[in-house]
């Protein structure tokens, strides 16, 4: 295998495109378009940088990620000590041989016996031993790597598409990417060893040493040695006045090389060669296989309905009862951003819910706009959106919540953990926003949407085929649990398949993710794919759905799970109740009102209390109302102890009125208003007598109504004039509701893809800097910083000196005669090889860079 391909040969490489296949490159790795390279000798520096390239590697699939390894795995130093070399022959030998399957001698070893590290002719696959000119790239990664020739040659054709691979040679910064040691591999021998002097696998001697037979190849000391390096790491470390008995015959066989660290402390090194004559020429040990949807359990199609559309259900009874208790209370914000603890431990316990699926609650309401910010910007309370999101049937107020969950970049399951500064996350933060979270749920729901109908996914399983598509990109710990569960909330999956409504989410999440990363997320496309996408105008994959038709389907789709609305229920002397299935949105909303739940499923049981009753009072329904709606449902009379239970609550309710002052109460008895002032549960609302009957407090009328009923009142708002005000607390603030605001939008970014014409003009702007670079040949001048850096880095290469104009603090530049010591992120070190001084220089500061 040649040496690795430097940044002038990728230049070299990328100038020799066509346009075509240029632009191709940009659109598949579309960090390169955006800033615009000035020639592509720029475009190379850009492409060969570590970042670019980890971000390459982040969208490629096991398969492909394994041959960009295997690449560099089998890559070694030529005699000068260069990268590359004779690397892939050498490695050929082994793989021919007799412990990978391969054709060789009778003895099993490779026809010859040329010493590894000789350019002499070896035989060259195992396929065609005899022919030494066949050995090519893509055979000797397929002797290696359990997978199909075909698939490696497909892999090695989309690692050249993204300039990862040039010519059958890696980049410089791929070999940096994988780390010294490549699938668990240490350097290569200091000195060839011949083909005979190789060990036998590892199997072979581990079986040898427990035979019995006679007198094992090495001893049981030396084979514990070399099965702990075999796999990696394939370094180890003495400890201080230990002893490694194994170790002096390996040595003296050439399988263990011994070397000193930092510390002087003895280090043992197993060469590359002869790890992978012990592995048996493999790079890997476990098969190269996707994760199987067929063990996944499968659930039915009715299930999935029922499941998804109870929980659906449920989700907007709980947004609503949220907008209903920051109607009447905001959920103030802290002083450092996010709704306050207290808050949400409130809202918590209004919802019957733990404080976690609340904080999901809240995120999944403001990401559908129904949340917004007060006039002075301390509370989030209902948004203009809510009033009318709340008079919407069941299905066109769940759709929007589906929608905006599926594009949402919130982590709402970090509430109340600690970021990296020490700083505890709130709901609705800023600090709970994430650009990879709204990838995952892009790629958790297109992964469930490639499933089977009715499999039924699993954190572990979504998690390694997650990381079989891409094995660069890291996902945090409990990410995948949550998004599952946050689908499973919203009855977008039941009993954990994917809906109906929400594979129509998994095709928009598709499209996006195919949007994001043209030609990188999986593995090998076609080679006129990128290309397509630029005649296109980056357009080449199919429309999504917009919002609107989207919301539209996804209503269509709720709609026929659910299951038929009963309009009866069954009330009891115990003044319990039985809705036998799904309420009707009109029962629904009384039973919400009236009651409180104590059981749901195939039948929703309720109990009627003076709490629940004084609900419907509070929004303007006086007791016979009362009686007289639920009667309505009722196929035969209400018992006694219900109209005795709702007349009861009538008497008492209003018998304290509250006045927003911040919060004044009127009460009639002054006996009341006396017992109120020494009730020391109420002191945090600054209670103070300003007339007989006539409290002033310093909390707000939330916050009094809501404690008042704590101790067994039953208060009442009121307005300016005396009048009581009734209905829901969110029709109450519709005239003054804010408009939408959702968390953490200001640092959302999204990357355009280039069009046609764009594209076009980013090819020809690069080959005329190309050209203006190449006539001015060694007497160019390096100023753009791009330029300037890939000039750096060749001459740190060739230790050739440079003339360096620097800015000074005073903006007065400086010429230097220097050489380049190191290219480090932001900064460059160099020597002044007049004054013989080394210096530190940040990048912004180099004005112009050219050869000395």
């Amino acid at each position: 295998m040649s040496p690795s391909a430097s940044t002038q040969d990728l230049a070299v490489h990328l100038t020799a495109l066509p346009d075509r296949e240029v632009a191709a490159l940009l659109v598949a790795r579309p960090d390169l378009a955006a800033p615009p390279s000035s020639s592509f000798l720029a475009l190379a520096t850009r492409a060969g940088a570590p970042g670019s390239i980890e971000h390459a590697l982040a969208g490629l699939d096991a398969p492909t990620l394994a041959v960009a390894e295997a690449v560099v795995a089998l890559s070694r130093p030529d005699e000068s000590g260069r990268a590359g070399g004779a690397g892939p022959t050498e490695v050929a030998e082994v793989v021919g041989n007799r412990r990978v399957g391969g054709a060789g001698g009778a003895s099993g070893e490779p026809a010859g016996g040329e010493p590894l590290g000789c350019p002499a002719d070896h035989p060259a696959t195992p396929a065609t031993p005899a022919d030494p000119d066949s050995v090519d790239l893509a055979g000797l990664v397929a002797a290696h790597l359990p997978l199909p020739a075909e698939q490696v040659t497909d892999a090695l054709e989309h690692l050249g598409r993204l300039a990862l691979v040039i010519e059958g040679r890696p980049v410089a910064a791929l070999e940096t990417a994988f780390g010294p040691h490549p699938f668990g591999l240490g350097p290569w021998a200091a000195e060839s060893l011949s083909a005979e002097q190789l060990p036998p696998t590892l199997e072979e001697l581990s079986e040898d040493t427990a035979g019995g037979g006679g007198k094992p190849i090495i001893p049981v000391a030396s084979v514990e040695m070399l099965q702990a390096l075999t796999w990696g790491p394939p370094a180890g470390t003495l400890r201080a006045g230990g002893t490694a008995p194994g170790a002096a015959l390996l040595i003296e066989r050439g399988w263990l090389e011994r070397s000193s660290d930092a510390h002087g402390r003895t280090r043992f090194i197993l060469p590359r060669q002869v790890a992978l004559a012990l592995r048996g020429g493999r790079l890997t040990r476990e098969p190269l296989t996707a994760p199987e949807a067929g063990d996944l359990e499968t659930v039915g199609a009715d299930v999935v309905a029922s499941e998804a559309s109870f929980h659906a259900e449920e989700t907007v009874r709980l947004v609503a009862a949220l907008l209903e208790e920051w109607g009447r209370e905001g959920g103030t914000i802290r002083r450092t951003g996010g709704v306050s603890a207290r808050a949400l431990a409130r809202t918590a316990d209004a919802l019957d819910l733990e404080a976690d699926a609340a904080a999901r609650i809240i995120e999944i309401a403001a990401a559908a706009g129904l949340l917004g910010l007060d006039e002075d910007g301390a509370a989030w309370v209902p948004s203009s959106q809510a009033a009318g999101w709340l008079t919407d049937s069941l299905p066109q107020r769940w759709a929007p919540l589906a929608l905006a969950w599926s594009g949402s970049a919130r982590t709402p399951w970090l509430t109340g953990t600690r970021d990296d500064d020490g700083t505890l996350r709130a709901v609705l933060g800023p600090d709970l926003e994430a650009g990879w979270a709204a990838r995952l749920r892009a790629r958790v729901l297109a992964l469930l949407g490639d499933l089977p109908p009715g499999a039924s996914a699993t954190p572990a399983f979504v998690r390694a085929a997650l990381t079989w598509q891409s094995p660069r990109r890291l996902i945090p710990g409990g990410a995948i649990s949550a998004v599952l569960a946050e689908a499973e909330t919203l009855g977008i999956t039941g009993g954990g398949a994917l809906t109906e409504a929400g594979r129509i989410l998994a095709r928009r999440a598709a499209a996006s993710l195919d949007e994001q990363a043209p030609g990188l997320s999986g593995g090998p496309t076609d080679p006129g794919d990128a290309g397509r996408a630029e005649e296109a105008g980056g357009e080449a994959h199919a429309e999504p759905l917009s919002d609107d038709q989207a919301l539209t389907a996804l209503e269509a789709a709720l709609a026929a799970d659910l299951p038929a609305a009963v309009e009866m229920i069954l009330v009891q002397s115990d003044l319990t109740a039985i809705v036998p299935g799904r309420p009707s949105p009109e029962l629904a909303a009384l039973l919400e009102r009236t009651s409180v739940v104590e059981s749901r499923g195939g039948a929703l049981t309720v109990r009627f209390t003076p709490e629940s009753v004084r609900g419907a009072l509070d929004v303007g329904y006086r007791a016979e109302e009362i009686t007289q709606e639920i009667g309505r449902y009722s196929p035969t009379p209400l018992p006694d102890s219900l109209s005795v239970l709702i007349q009861d609550a009538a008497r008492h309710h209003g018998a304290v009125r509250v006045r927003a002052v911040s919060a004044l109460l009127r009460i009639g008895d002054e006996a009341t208003a006396a017992g109120l002032l020494a009730e020391p549960r109420l002191k945090d609302l600054g209670l103070d007598q300003v007339a007989p009957g006539i409290l002033v407090a310093t909390a707000s009328a939330g916050q009094v109504l809501r404690e008042l009923r704590a101790t067994g009142l039953a208060p009442v708002t009121e307005d300016a004039s005396g009048h009581l005000v009734v209905g829901p607390a969110t029709a109450q603030q519709a005239r003054r509701a804010p408009e939408p605001t959702r968390p953490g939008s200001e640092h959302s970014v999204r990357r355009r893809r280039p069009g046609r014409r764009e594209l076009t003009t980013l090819v020809g702007r690069l080959r005329v800097g190309q050209e203006a670079l190449q006539a001015a040949g060694e007497t160019a001048v390096a100023t753009d910083p791009v330029h300037a850096l890939a000039v750096l880095r060749q001459a740190q290469s060739s230790r050739s000196r440079l003339r360096l104009s620097l800015a000074g603090p005073d903006g007065a530049v400086q010429e230097r005669q220097v050489r380049v010591m190191a290219v480090e992120p932001g900064r460059v070190r160099l020597r002044d090889v007049v004054r013989e001084t080394e210096l530190t220089v940040a990048v912004h500061r180099i004005v112009s860079v050219e050869a000395s």
